[in-house]
């Protein structure tokens, strides 16, 4: 199928190219023969009028006749006396169309020809042959193909009753009208130049299908292992090429995302194992008489290992629908600041952060999102901050913005990230907190969050000097005008 498309739509595009010249002559024929007789009908107009008006006109009417009649019909008008001079001309034949003018482009530099040019190859006007035709027999029509070709001219001559004859005259210069004359040895180098264009689109066709078909076979060859199927090789140095590197890139990817679903998994596991050991001993115990203070010790424990259960369970569901895009959750603006300090009073007034001190630079700021969603995003944040900065340390806030995003900054004075931790802070069940606890799954659900709202967020950590976690956020609106001038200007 991509052998018989791409190769037809070769072959058609050369075929279309070689024939062109022969159906731009044809195209150009078929316009020009309807300007022919539009220009004969103009100049057998423009004759009739000017000979009809020459009855008992002196040479003052006659020379404006001639220039009114010219101008209207923009032609170029001659009246000859019987002597073969001319006693009254106007020429307005330079006013030509607008595919006149843009003919101009195919003569080159001398420009396109005229009347004028053409009758520098002609004797005087009282001996060319339409004025003689007319003196002998009243009259006299036609057009031609003058200077090689490349200008066509449409004339008509009439004699009046006092031997004056009245000269009309139009042309219309046409680069494809020469070509039209070359017709027939033009048909005959198409021939020549159409079996040259077939072999070309055979080559060309060739070239362009042969990569692609080598790149389906090498595509589907690793169908039924795409994951640890080795790198696609380069099939041509060309954009093909870059397109096999492209699934190579693809594949990767792939392998890359599978891995992590499969560390994903492991880490689910070991994750699960502890509480689901913890209820299968319950269980088993539960199974031999016990005492009252035994019973109880035991329903602490399915208590705990079911909470832990649906602690993980519940964390998963969010992160699952953050990074879905948090769909069905309704959106609505609200006020970044208020949000972060909202938070950072809350944890305060925590007695594990009793001895945290929490200072803010807060500029309030609208984003539009799930209100819920960025709060627990934030507070994981700040909870993980106040968690490193421990007793005596510092957490500190900032909400900033520009003209098209909310950035909010948070930093703590704790002991840092080491580098190779780094890239593991937003993996899930990744944890360091020198407290101990948690589920490695808090900074997870804040980079699905964020990203859900069109966001990024990311650490930078020197060790020893803390960590700063910067959240990048699309506003909700343009900022105010700074003043009152601005205000006004933008009104």
């Amino acid at each position: 199928m991509i052998r018989s498309s791409l190769r037809r739509r070769t072959y058609a595009v050369v075929f279309a190219v070689v024939l062109a010249p022969l159906a731009v002559v044809a195209i150009g024929a078929r316009i020009g023969a309807g300007e022919m007789e539009r220009m004969q009908a103009g100049v057998d107009l423009a004759a009739r009028a000017v000979a009809d008006g020459l009855a008992d006109a002196d040479a003052a009417a006659r020379a404006e006749l001639v220039a009114r009649v010219a101008g209207d019909a923009g032609v170029r008008v001659l009246v000859i006396d019987r002597e073969g001079e001319v006693v009254a001309s106007a020429d307005h034949e330079d006013e030509t169309s607008l595919g006149d003018r843009l003919d101009d482009v195919f003569f080159g530099p001398e420009g396109a020809p005229n009347l004028r040019a053409a009758d520098e190859e002609r004797p005087a006007p009282g001996s060319w042959p339409e004025v003689l035709r007319a003196a002998k027999f009243g009259r006299s029509s036609g057009c031609a193909v003058v200077l090689s070709g490349t200008l066509l001219r449409c004339h008509a001559s009439v004699r009046d009753d006092r031997a004056f004859v009245v000269l009309a005259e139009k042309s219309s210069p046409r680069a494809i009208r020469a070509l039209s004359h070359l017709r027939y040895p033009l048909l005959k180098l198409t021939l020549y130049v159409l079996i040259l264009g077939a072999l070309l689109a055979t080559w060309l066709g060739s070239r362009i299908v042969t990569p692609i078909l080598r790149l389906r076979r090498e595509v589907l060859a690793r169908v039924a292992d795409p994951l640890r199927a080795q790198p696609i090789p380069r099939v041509a140095r060309s954009e093909v090429g870059d397109l096999g590197e492209s699934f190579n890139t693809l594949l990767a990817a792939l392998a890359a995302r599978s891995r992590a679903n499969e560390q994903f998994a492991a880490d689910l596991a070991h994750e699960l194992k502890s509480p689901i050991a913890a209820v299968r001993a319950c269980a088993e115990a539960l199974q031999r008489p016990a005492d009252e203070a035994r019973a109880h010790r035991l329903a602490r424990l399915l208590i705990g290992s079911s909470d832990r259960l649906d602690a993980l369970v519940t964390r998963f569901l969010a992160i699952a629908r953050a990074e879905a895009g948090l769909p069905h959750e309704p959106r609505a603006a609200f006020d970044v600041a208020a949000l972060v300090r909202g938070i950072c009073d809350a944890l305060a007034g925590e007695e594990r952060y009793a001895a945290v001190r929490f200072e803010t630079e807060l500029a309030g700021v609208e984003v539009v999102g799930v209100a819920g969603a960025l709060e627990t995003a934030l507070r994981n944040v700040l909870d993980n901050a106040a968690s490193f900065a421990g007793d005596g340390g510092l957490v500190r806030a900032r909400v900033t913005s520009d003209e098209a995003s909310v950035l909010v900054e948070i930093a703590d004075s704790g002991p840092g990230i080491c580098a190779d931790n780094l890239p593991r802070v937003f993996d899930r069940f990744f944890t360091d907190r020198p407290t101990g606890g948690g589920t490695g799954l808090g900074l997870a659900y804040t980079k699905a969050a964020v990203e859900a709202h069109g966001g990024t967020i990311t650490v930078a950590s020197v060790p020893g000097r803390g960590a700063t976690f910067t959240i990048r956020l699309p506003r909700a609106s343009p900022p105010p005008p700074k003043n009152l001038a601005e205000a006004s200007r933008s009104t």
